[in-house]
């Protein structure tokens, strides 16, 4: 508004200045009491003319330049009003929507004090099951403890088991191990024992053909004539253990009660194996020699002189039951003969300077 009043204050000065009407010229303010002021007129000379017709130039310059002044003025001053009652309009709608929000915020309120209420209801259940989920977890606590105190009891029984483990497989191994050389064993004892089988099956079969022999000896025995001074051809049965010869066999007395038959299995008639043997139904064993090397053997045969030759290392004669004796002459025993030890010992062969028979 203030614009506006200035905008006309100018333009009715402007106007005054135009018309030609006279201006007023006073020392002092104008009052009826004071000063009267005379009004200045310009009379008429040609000089005084052509000073007004430039003023007029003047003033109506002056008056375009006040003219574009007051339109721009005014188109400022339309542009701010316009721009203020935008203003106020938007205030308007301002107000109106803090209206709305105040009545907002109004049922807000009501509605915080319902929540409220529910808020402090919800409040002390959880207050309630706060406590009950404290005590559950007291519990729990409790029931934690004793499970880590049971967990613990189970990885020391749990160690324990593995050493036991630990253990037990070392034992089965080496009962595995042992399973194993058993079975080894087994078959060895399994292979010995088909030998063994077929060993027997081959004594059945020779003791079959012994005792057929021994059938056919007794009757040679029942119908045999032994004597001292001659050979009698007789296939005795003898320990063949330290032998070198397989011939015809012989049998005659000796003159001794112990050892009473002497038996030769031949090599040829000059050399031959010497049995002793008290039947001629009993096994012929070997006769040892206890002082020297057995060349007094001979005298069995009926030989005045000793052997002039033995066959194989007397030292070297297995260990069995036989005869022996010391001397010539001397009376024989029965006993262990044989390596190691016993100091009675045999030859495989002699020669004792006799053909037999």
């Amino acid at each position: 508004m203030g614009v506006n009043v200035v905008t006309l204050i100018v333009v009715v000065t402007v106007l005054q200045l135009a018309s030609g009407q006279p201006t007023w010229s006073c020392p002092y303010p104008r009052t009826e009491e004071k000063c009267v002021c005379n009004p200045v007129i310009n009379c008429g000379d040609k000089q005084t003319e052509e000073t007004e017709d430039t003023q007029m130039d003047h003033l109506q310059t002056r008056l375009a330049q006040l003219q574009d002044t007051v339109d721009s003025l005014r188109n400022n001053t339309l542009t701010n009003l316009q721009e203020s009652v935008d203003s106020i309009r938007d205030n308007d709608l301002t107000l109106t929507h803090l209206q709305e929000t105040v009545d907002s915020l109004r049922a807000s309120a009501s509605q915080k004090d319902i929540l409220i209420a529910d808020l402090r209801e919800h409040n002390r259940n959880l207050t309630g099951q706060l406590a009950e989920s404290q005590e559950q977890k007291r519990n729990l606590t409790g029931q934690l403890a004793e499970s880590q105190a049971q967990v613990r009891n189970l990885t020391g029984q749990l160690a324990e088991s593995q050493a036991q483990v630990r253990n037990l497989t070392g034992q089965l191994a080496e009962a595995q191990a042992h399973v194993r050389n058993l079975t080894g064993q087994l078959a060895e004892a399994q292979a010995q024992n088909r030998n063994l089988t077929g060993q027997l099956a081959e004594a059945q079969a020779q003791n079959r053909n012994l005792t057929g022999q021994i059938a056919e000896s007794d009757d040679q025995v029942r119908n045999l004539t032994v004597s001292r001074d001659s050979w009698t051809e007789y296939d005795f049965v003898f320990e063949d253990n330290f032998n070198d010869c397989d011939g015809k066999q012989y049998v005659k007395l000796t003159g001794y009660s112990v050892g009473k038959y002497v038996g030769v299995v031949l090599c040829s008639a000059s050399r031959y194996k010497i049995f002793l043997s008290d039947d001629l139904e009993d096994m012929f064993r070997n006769v040892a020699d206890g002082n020297g090397s057995g060349h007094d053997h001979c005298e069995f045969l009926g030989a005045e002189n000793d052997a002039t030759a033995v066959g194989c290392n007397l030292w070297s004669s297995p260990n069995t039951e036989g005869y022996r004796r010391q001397d010539r002459g001397d009376e024989p025993e029965y006993g262990t003969i044989g390596r190691p030890g016993t100091g009675y010992y045999y030859h495989c062969w002699y020669e004792c300077g006799i053909d037999i028979p």
